[in-house]
């Protein structure tokens, strides 16, 4: 077998060394980059609730939403610096009295109370103190209304104006029960009522009816409702 060259051998090392240098510049090329330094910590920021005012009207909404059972001793519902009492002792205050004379019972029992003789008395007893109370007072006047048999409204139909306004003092219905007012429809033209008026709502007694209605009874006789008013349709209403 041929021998190697003696040029050959001489250029091994060179190979070597060079491969060695390029494999630690690649190595170089691939190295982990390094740590940046931590950014130092900034100022901290706290929150301010306000004035003492604010913060204590905060405390005291906090203690009334606790949800703490009121029956665990707490600072309003316990005072552990309140002196205890011996049981038995709250009625210990009184000492023993184990007879009473019948002629002096010590019952104390308010003063007697005089009881006024009558109605106004009491109700001066309770007056007030000022002693111009009532001056310049007047007793109301009431007018005293005046004695009619019934009332009168009459009411053009076409209309709805009211025509006349009366009270009856010479009406002298019959004494009913309880009657109530009743209507009547009547027609006029120029030579007086044309027929007896038609009664449209009663009375509920039949002879109140006929005292006020009819071609002979109050409207149409006494009243002459005929002549008073103007040819036309009109309602009549009559009630005690």
């Amino acid at each position: 077998m041929p021998g190697v060259p003696p040029f050959a051998k001489s250029q091994w090392p060179a190979a070597v060394a060079a491969a060695s240098v390029l494999t630690v510049m690649v190595l170089l090329l691939f190295r982990a980059p390094r740590p940046s330094p931590a950014a130092a910590p900034g100022p901290v920021m706290t929150a301010a609730l306000g004035n003492g005012a604010l913060d204590t009207l905060l405390k005291q909404e906090a203690s009334l939403n606790d949800p703490t059972p009121l029956f665990l001793p707490t600072e309003w519902n316990s005072a552990p610096d309140l002196p205890q009492r011996e049981l038995g002792g709250a009625f210990q205050g009184y000492p023993d009295e184990l007879a009473f004379a019948t002629d002096k019972l010590k019952l104390a029992l308010p003063p007697p109370v005089a009881v006024p003789a009558s109605p106004a008395e009491a109700l001066v007893s309770g007056a007030p103190g000022n002693p111009l109370l009532g001056i310049g007072r007047t007793d109301a006047s009431v007018p005293v209304l005046p004695v009619r048999g019934a009332f009168v409204e009459i009411v053009a139909t076409g209309t709805g104006a009211p025509v006349l306004a009366r009270a009856l003092a010479d009406a002298r219905p019959p004494q009913a029960a309880d009657w109530q007012p009743l209507e009547f429809i009547v027609k006029v033209d120029a030579a007086g009522l044309v027929g007896p008026p038609v009664l449209t709502s009663g009375s509920g007694a039949a002879t109140v009816d006929a005292y006020f209605g009819g071609s002979g009874g109050y409207l149409a006789q006494d009243l002459r409702v005929g002549e008073l008013l103007n040819p036309g349709f009109y309602r009549i209403s009559v009630g005690p």
